[in-house]
């Protein structure tokens, strides 16, 4: 209840029997409940997220011994009811369906559950209902009795035979001739039954036909035309890496499949586009480096200055982690976009300082005098370039609202990521000119070290 009122925090409840939520097929095997919860903003106080009392609910009812999957989650609607659930670890076992399919299913559901950090597991796992299952004897043949000719009777005997329609006003009401309720609701009726054959004799059932019980399946789930278990796992809260414990599970995921035949799997939801983002952010990295580089090399003139101009992008990176760690926002990949904008700024600075040096070497001036006045000179136009940027970005970094979440840690490691580069750059980059034309010397010195006896000889 909530604290100031006393009112419900409960405000709907919706009970579908005999179905898996709004839309679902019919199957009355399977249940579903739908509670709504007050909106926070309706609340005098938050209270806990949808995901905590969907976790405290599963706790308290604990395992059910008769039911095959008891399952609470949250931010879910009957509305729109998804497949699987983006915010958790989600795969498919995909493969001919089997017992030994059924079996693996199983066991990855019950290593999920070994995890320390997940909720509650499950897997849909098609263990199908009792059916019973007609095969024509050889002695229907010799009967002329035809498997179609069989299945009409035993349809006319317990689904009916519509025998004539009264006409009521409107509507038409239609008779139906079949055997009493007690008789079709009893198994011994099917057993007893006798059948016409086309000659007009009467035998039992037990001589033209063989009944057996199996397990039918309800549904067979597909997906790209192969047959699919989902499984799935809820994690505690959201500090929990479902990314890293999708990884630490593949190599036993493989061990597993290889125990059956055409068996694999596929993870899907937030793993799968984790991963696919984490491909893209490594391409796309590579293309920009690829791309800075292949732009200064071309004003420069030279392959190797291009290279003491990027140095500012790790230390540009590493404010920008300094940066989240000050402002408390975890990084994310929101995080890495606005690092990859940010080595496209933190080589200005260093471009700037390094085409000053190069003209002032045109103009004869020795490396050191060069170095030391792009310092002085350019301190200035760095540093104010610098700050402009990030008092820029600092309302953005400094405000609460929902909207502005999305961009907070972009604007986080731009901002912080700028500061620091641009600290380094001032010191780093007359450094490694230093180093750099320090290095071609003693390179250049035992190059005419190592020649000079063969030059002698000559």
């Amino acid at each position: 209840k909530d604290p100031a009122s006393g009112e419900s925090l409960i405000k709907n409840t919706t009970k579908v029997v005999g179905a898996y939520g709004a839309g679902g097929s019919f199957d009355k095997s399977r249940c579903y409940m739908s509670v709504e919860i007050m909106a926070p903003e309706e609340r005098s106080e938050p209270g806990p997220k949808n995901s905590a009392i969907a976790n405290r609910w599963t706790e308290i009812v604990g395992p059910i011994p008769e039911a095959l999957t008891f399952r609470v989650f949250a931010d879910q609607t009957l509305k729109q009811r998804r497949e699987y659930d983006d915010e958790y670890l989600n795969l498919e076992l995909r493969g001919p369906m089997s017992d030994r399919k059924a079996e693996i299913a199983e066991s990855i559901k019950e290593m999920l559950e070994g995890y320390p950090g997940i909720s509650t597991a499950w897997a849909r796992i098609n263990r199908g209902q009792d059916e019973l299952e007609l095969k024509l004897r050889p002695r229907a043949a010799e009967l002329g009795l035809s498997q179609a000719e069989l299945a009409r009777q035993i349809r006319q005997a317990f689904y009916g035979e519509e025998a004539q329609r009264v006409q009521r006003g409107i509507d038409d009401i239609r008779v139906m001739v079949r055997l009493p309720k007690e008789s079709r609701e009893s198994l011994r009726t099917l057993e007893e039954m006798t059948i016409r054959t086309p000659r007009g004799a009467d035998v039992p059932i037990s001589t033209v036909a063989e009944i057996t019980f199996r397990k039918a399946p309800t549904f067979v789930e597909r997906n790209d035309g192969a047959e699919i278990i989902r499984i799935g796992a809820q994690p505690i809260d959201e500090s929990v890496d479902v990314v890293s414990i999708a990884q630490e599970l593949e190599p036993r995921l493989w061990e597993l499949c290889r125990q059956a035949d055409n068996l694999s799997f596929q993870f899907i939801g937030y793993v799968a586009e984790a991963k696919e983002a984490k491909k893209r952010t490594l391409l796309g990295g590579t293309a920009l480096l690829l791309a800075l580089y292949g732009l200064l090399a071309i004003p420069f003139k030279s392959l190797v200055q291009p290279f003491f101009v990027m140095t500012a992008v790790p230390f540009g990176i590493i404010g920008a982690l300094v940066g989240h760690i000050i402002m408390g926002v975890t990084p994310s990949y929101l995080s890495i976009f606005g690092m990859l904008a940010l080595a496209g700024v933190t080589v200005n600075d260093s471009l700037v300082m390094v085409d000053h040096v190069n003209k002032q070497l045109k103009k004869g001036k020795d490396l050191d005098q060069a170095t030391r006045q792009a310092g002085k000179r350019r301190f200035r136009p760095i540093l104010l370039t610098s700050l402009t940027t990030f008092l820029g970005l600092l309302p953005l970094m400094l405000e609460r609202s929902l909207q502005a979440q999305f961009l907070i840690p972009m604007a986080i490691s731009l901002g912080f990521g700028v500061i620091f580069a641009t600290t380094i750059t001032l010191y780093l980059i007359p450094c490694v000119l230093m180093t750099a034309a320090h290095f071609q010397e003693v390179c250049l010195r035992t190059k005419n070290w190592y020649w000079k006896p063969f030059r002698d000889q000559v």
